[in-house]
């Protein structure tokens, strides 16, 4: 405890020491992520694009997409990009560390001369073993700078959702993250032995970090999780004395709160950036530490007398003034009870076997705005509502529903957590969901054996039932619901995508739903622009439902509908500041 203790004394000592440094380098790597990494990946992907052919990229052109000889190369290009910028961050970070625990002077040009004799290892095949160290270590470290690359270090949720389904799933699923942790965890310090060690090779680093855990892993662990603690109840207490003025404003003098709550977020937004990159600059000077087994070295101050400061109060002033402007216009925009539709997600799941008729009924209760289902066409032609090709999963026994009929699926009885129902079919969903004034979002699933009378038969089964004009039908065969919609154009057609790169245009639906981990800002003003409806799928944390549901996106699918109906009735023009201000930074952070 003592030579952690130690450790981290003199961490916090060098930061604060030599904190002109800091800032410069973090202003120099945030200057060339958004002039430069961030710009040539965006120019990389259209010329992609452009070159190729394609308008964007989905599922369904996603593998002859990565097959083209001119995206391998440009892809090639990206990782190269991505992985020197990576390299360069923390290569700078690593450097000081080491220099400044042993009281040595360093300059920024040789610092950056050191990096450059390193590049010949990025020509090489030995750069597979950044590529698998970046690789396993990113997931580890999403609460980790650089936040721009490890926060969209994300597992879809439809496919965790899919592997989780099942016991086999979720041991298999186990099993492969336990070798990935320990293997990212042993291998953690091959950066900054390669950064900091001038001969050495990624493959020596490599197996160097692979040693050192051997003995000294654990300690580095625990410290790094001490750090992280600390860092944590910081920003707990950040946040709490940087948000009292606007608690107590807003309740007993409302017609300061818009302006307070702009001040706020700027500050806590500046606030937060600060201790990040404090913790980024911890991390590096604990792993150096606890790897070199440095000698305690607190360099005189008198080291440090030439040191020219900038004019630093006065360039956070403006930042907080112009981060304080912004917030307040964006604010003020938010100011609306949004009309975002609630979907219940194959019905109500909670305490219901999906796809049920119990579920229907209980989603109506919950008062989800839509339900989704998923149907399939049988081999005597009818409409089943299952979502499976098979019915291994739910029903435990083998049967291709393609190869079925409607009465044989409707005997056949389906479990899922603890519960039992029936399989129904589409006309005994139409008909409750008429009985209980509910809107459904059908969802035609194509196992490649329907009948050439599929797409008629359902449309008249809609317009049998006169909802042609109030349903939803989506599917992610983008063909099939073209053609649904020139053969009603009244009707709600839409496209599934669970996957999407690149703008949504020369649509000729009404509305696409798209998984969450490919939905950003620019396309839902792309889509707005449009005029063409977005519904997410499938949103199941608070989190993100609370983030879209304030977007306003027209619909978000969900497993909840009693907690998104719950956090869309807070989102009105009662609610406070305060609220809106810690929305806004965990979307950020």
């Amino acid at each position: 405890m003592q030579k952690a203790h130690q450790i981290m004394r003199q961490a916090i000592y060098n930061i604060y020491t030599y904190r002109i440094d800091y800032i410069r380098v973090f202003v120099m790597i945030r200057v060339c992520q958004f002039s430069l990494v961030i710009p040539v990946s965006t120019l990389v992907f259209n010329v992609m694009l452009n070159v190729t052919g394609y308008t964007h990229i989905t599922e369904q052109n996603l593998q002859s997409f990565l097959m083209h000889p001119f995206v391998i190369a440009m892809m090639i290009l990206l990782v190269m990009v991505v992985l020197l910028f990576i390299y360069y961050e923390m290569g700078f970070l690593f450097i000081m560390a080491f220099n400044q625990q042993r009281g040595t002077r360093y300059r920024f040009l040789t610092m950056w001369q050191q990096l450059n004799r390193k590049l010949p290892y990025f020509y090489s095949l030995q750069v597979l073993y950044l590529i698998v160290y970046i690789a396993l270590l990113l997931p580890l470290a999403s609460f980790l700078p650089p936040l721009w690359l490890t926060q969209g270090i994300v597992i879809p949720h439809f496919m965790t959702n899919e592997i989780m389904g099942t016991p086999t799933g979720r041991i298999l699923y186990a099993a492969v993250a336990s070798i990935l942790v320990m293997v990212g965890i042993r291998s953690m310090l091959t950066l900054p032995i390669f950064t900091i060690q001038p001969k050495i090779s990624l493959r020596q680093s490599f197996l160097q970090s692979w040693r050192f855990s051997r003995r000294g892993l654990f300690k580095l662990l625990v410290l790094l999780a001490m750090v992280l603690t600390i860092h944590l109840l910081l920003l707990i207490v950040v946040t709490v004395v940087g948000a009292l003025p606007l608690f107590f404003l807003e309740r007993f003098m409302p017609s300061a709160a818009l302006l307070t709550a702009g001040f706020t977020l700027a500050f806590l937004e500046m606030a937060f950036v600060v201790l990040f990159s404090l913790l980024q600059a911890i991390f590096s000077q604990v792993m150096v530490a606890m790897t070199y087994d440095v000698r305690v070295f607190a360099p005189t101050r008198n080291a440090f007398k030439n040191k020219r400061y900038f004019p630093l109060p006065l360039v956070l002033c403006v930042i907080f003034s112009i981060l304080s402007m912004i917030n307040i216009f964006s604010l003020e925009k938010s100011l609306y009870a949004p009309d975002t539709k609630i979907i219940a997600h194959r019905g109500y799941t909670a305490g219901n076997v999906e796809n049920t008729i119990s579920g229907l009924v209980s989603a109506a209760n919950a008062g989800a705005d839509l339900i989704e289902l998923d149907i399939q066409q049988t081999v005597d032609g009818e409409f089943v509502v299952f979502h499976d090709r098979t019915l291994r999963r739910l029903a435990g026994k083998n049967g291709v529903i393609a190869n079925m009929t409607l009465s044989e699926l409707k005997t056949i009885t389906i479990y899922e957590n603890g519960m039992s129902d029936k399989i129904s079919s589409l006309d005994d969903f139409i008909e409750i969901a008429k009985a209980l004034d509910v809107t459904l979002l059908i969802e035609l699933k194509v196992h490649g054996k329907e009948r050439e009378d599929l797409l008629p038969r359902l449309v008249e089964k809609l317009r049998a039932y006169k909802v042609l004009d109030t349903y939803y039908v989506q599917s992610s065969d983008a063909q099939l619901m073209t053609q649904l919609k020139n053969i009603t154009p009244h009707l709600r057609v839409g496209i599934v995508y669970a996957l999407n790169i690149g703008p949504l245009d020369h649509l000729t639906v009404d509305f696409i739903a798209l998984e969450a981990s490919w939905v950003d800002e620019s396309l839902i003003a792309e889509l707005n622009a449009q005029h063409l409806d977005l519904f997410i799928w499938t949103l199941n944390k608070d989190r993100s439902l609370q983030e879209f549901i304030e977007k306003n996106v027209s619909g978000v699918i969900t497993d909840h509908p009693d907690i998104a109906l719950e956090i869309r009735a807070k989102q009105s023009e009662q609610q406070y500041f305060l609220q809106r201000v810690l929305n806004r930074l965990s979307f950020i952070f």
